[in-house]
């Protein structure tokens, strides 16, 4: 067995910087579908490489703990555009609990580094094989002044990402 760190045990737990405070939004939705449909497309690195111009993210082939790509544990990652540098690391990806995570690296930001910096994001499945039920939990160290608003443009932009799932789950189980 190797005395190797995991990507787990060296990502800093509840670790905030000087003047910032730590900002999570949650959001779970029933999407009554087939949740190994919901694990294919929420698992499939076109589903979240297809950006609109000048964003995009990118995984490093040969990065995962099998010199796999995509949302193999170990696999790097970055997200970025303008105002947007998140760049981090699959920590864990389980089908049967239904659980994916990703931990950002020190230094990620979104609008700028003074302003907030992601730490994670998690997705989560439950409920029945024919009844998917998605949560997403993002989280941020932020400058307090900035929660209001940051969870006001987190709504706006995962308010669309369940309907989002939903077809794409929906195809998903369709193309099996």
């Amino acid at each position: 067995m190797s005395d190797a760190p995991t990507p787990e045990s060296i990502i800093p737990r509840n670790v905030a910087p000087s003047g910032f405070a730590e900002h999570v939004f949650e959001r779970s939705r029933p999407l009554g579908v087939d949740r190994a449909g919901l694990w294919r497309w929420l698992n499939t690195p076109e589903t979240f490489t297809r950006q609109v111009w000048p964003y995009r993210v990118e995984f490093v082939e040969g990065t995962g703990v099998h010199g796999g790509g995509g949302f193999e544990v170990g696999t790097l990652n970055t997200h970025h555009g303008p105002f947007l540098n998140c760049s981090g690391v699959i920590t864990r990806t389980d089908e049967t609990e239904g659980v994916r995570d990703l931990h950002y690296f020190y230094g990620a930001f979104i609008v700028s580094p003074r302003l907030i910096r992601p730490r994670r994001l998690l997705f989560t499945l439950t409920g029945e094989p024919d009844n998917a039920h998605l949560k997403l939990r993002v989280e941020c160290d932020v400058k307090p002044w900035v929660a209001g608003v940051w969870t006001g443009l987190q709504s706006m932009f995962w308010s669309s990402f369940f309907g989002s799932a939903r077809r794409g789950a929906i195809k998903a189980a369709r193309s099996a």
